[in-house]
């Protein structure tokens, strides 16, 4: 298929070394992994990854143009920092598809493995504009590293249970602080993520919580909240009715890491 993102990949390609004047300076598109996760994603944020395994065009070329180009590569394409990040985020979701197709379509858990998780985010190999990296690198050392930002852990996806619900559409420049904003109200009010036991004065977190902490205090701190801890950040995205007392204490709830399939 001569797509419109193929005729994109060939101009960001050829920009690198014909005269800049010449090439395409149109962002980069997403347009075929939102038709990819319409059809393919429900409301619940669950994958048909058997029915994307036996029709697969849209995806394959999508998948093709993330391991072409990034704003890396063709930083040229990339004239905001929103539209960077909404590519890091498509494209991170998108290579975790892949993964899950090349394991078979996966049909249990992407965590199997020596060390859990060990062979999918670190062993598998994944291509993003020409570099070869894995999905761990590429969450650790460019999303979270370079845009230090933590409501991308409401965003991105690894194809489990206790993942934050993938959304029907790619994330888009224009939309991405609204779009995230959302993702991270929908998780911290959803009582599979966040759990208030009243009677013990106590609030069960997604482990994301706990793994992540770091990025969670460091926003407080840029807020200027340096004695905040992980419920002052809930709380800014809980409903003014669903408000966590602060003197709560913390546990974090069990991973559900089996597959986020149909």
């Amino acid at each position: 298929m001569k797509s419109r993102l193929v005729c994109l990949i060939a101009a960001a390609v050829l920009s690198t070394a014909g005269d800049p004047a010449m090439a395409s300076q149109e962002p980069f598109s997403h347009e075929l992994w939102t038709r990819v996760l319409q059809r393919f994603v429900d409301d619940a944020g669950l994958v048909d990854y058997i029915a994307l395994a036996a029709d697969r065009e849209d995806f394959d070329t999508y998948v093709q143009s993330v391991e072409a180009v990034s704003p890396r590569s063709h930083p040229q394409l990339f004239a905001s920092r929103a539209e960077a990040l909404a590519y890091y985020l498509n494209a991170y979701n998108a290579l975790v598809f892949k993964g899950v197709l090349e394991r078979g379509p996966e049909k249990k858990s992407v965590w199997r493995g020596l060390v859990s998780g060990y062979s999918f985010f670190v062993g598998m190999k994944v291509t993003v504009g020409g570099e070869k990296t894995s999905l761990k690198a590429l969450e650790d050392d460019v999303v979270r590293d370079e845009f230090e930002d933590p409501r991308i852990h409401a965003a991105l996806n690894c194809a489990s249970i206790s993942c934050p619900r993938l959304p029907r559409h790619a994330f888009g420049a224009a939309t991405l602080e609204a779009e995230l904003d959302a993702a991270v109200r929908e998780f911290v009010n959803d009582p599979r993520h966040v759990q208030v036991e009243a009677g013990s004065a106590k609030v069960q977190l997604s482990k994301i919580f706990d793994w992540f902490s770091s990025d969670f205090l460091a926003e407080e701190k840029r807020l200027g909240r340096a004695s905040s801890n992980l419920i002052d950040y809930v709380n800014r995205y809980r409903s003014p009715d669903a408000q966590i007392p602060n003197g709560y204490s913390i546990g974090f709830l069990p991973y559900d890491k089996g597959i986020n399939q149909q």
